[in-house]
């Protein structure tokens, strides 16, 4: 039973370092997870228009990952010859999984165990290598927008003063005309 139990803890470290939203409750016996399709927030954004539009760009694709992610950890527990149940809704997946194979498991598995583990480990490593540079790739790009945003408010404040200027001396010129008109007329 030992390696029933090694391979729950390491299901329970894959969806631990897979960033996804999750909560645990283990027993000696049992590992309960509760897994929501989607990641922990790394960021805070503080423009109000940006974030509305990196939040569409990133939430469809990190929402798309996260959904692939529970997939796959869901396809895995299926295939591991644990005892499990599954209640999954479009949010979220809960997996209750015992530490314990199926009875009509033999313990010739253990090559099994090993390669689905290493299996598990590298697909959730590269869905999050995946997302990472899809999350770099777009702060990239947030951050390119936010500083030409600061461009265009520097440039705009620029031209304002220009055009302030501007009226001023019109201002100026056409006043100094009137008075000169009204010197004229006395």
């Amino acid at each position: 039973e030992m390696a029933a139990q090694d391979l729950c803890e390491n299901l329970l470290s894959k969806v631990k370092s897979s960033n996804l939203n999750f909560v645990v409750r283990e027993t000696p016996y049992s590992v309960c997870i509760k897994v929501r399709k989607s990641f922990v927030k790394t960021t805070n954004i503080h423009n109000h228009d940006l974030e509305l539009k990196l939040n569409d760009e990133i939430g469809n694709n990190l929402q798309m990952a996260a959904k692939h992610l529970c997939e796959n950890l869901l396809n895995k527990v299926k295939s591991s010859n644990l005892n499990f149940v599954v209640r999954e809704t479009p949010y979220s997946v809960c997996i209750k999984v015992r530490k314990s194979f199926v009875k009509t498991t033999n313990n010739h598995n253990h090559d099994l165990e090993l390669q689905l583990n290493d299996e598990i480990g590298n697909n959730l490593q590269n869905n999050y290598d995946k997302l990472k540079s899809s999350y770099d790739d777009l702060m990239n790009k947030y951050n390119d927008l936010v500083e030409d945003f600061e461009e265009m408010k520097t440039k705009m404040k620029k031209e304002n003063s220009e055009k302030n200027k501007l009226i001023d001396r019109m201002m100026k010129k056409e006043n100094s005309e009137k008075s000169k008109l009204i010197d004229r007329m006395m």
